[in-house]
């Protein structure tokens, strides 16, 4: 292979904020079961792994006390990339509306 090779691969970042940990542990909650049945690496973030790409979660602490969520998603097509990020989107709104009626 040609080492100037790029790869064809789409990729989107969002960047969600959150209050507290538990809403990003809530949040890992939800998607892990939401994807059960994909293989997943759950080592410091939350790798997902998809027909023809993968997504990963991870907090991101941007001062002591605010904390964000990156979710990224890389796929061979744009069309699954989207389809895959407003899944996990999804399940983002949810866990924020449960925790706006839970407080």
């Amino acid at each position: 292979m040609d080492k100037d090779y790029k790869s064809s691969n789409f990729k989107l970042t969002q960047i969600e904020p959150i209050k507290n940990i538990g809403v990003y542990n809530m949040f890992i909650n939800w998607v892990i079961g939401e994807f059960d049945l994909y293989l997943k690496n759950e080592s410091k973030q939350l790798k997902i792994f998809y027909p023809n790409g993968w997504f990963k979660i991870r907090k991101i602490y941007e001062y002591e006390d605010r904390i964000s969520i990156e979710i990224m998603v890389e796929g061979k097509s744009k069309i699954g990339c989207n389809k895959i990020m407003d899944q996990v989107q999804t399940i983002y709104n949810h866990v924020i509306s449960f925790q706006k009626y839970r407080n």
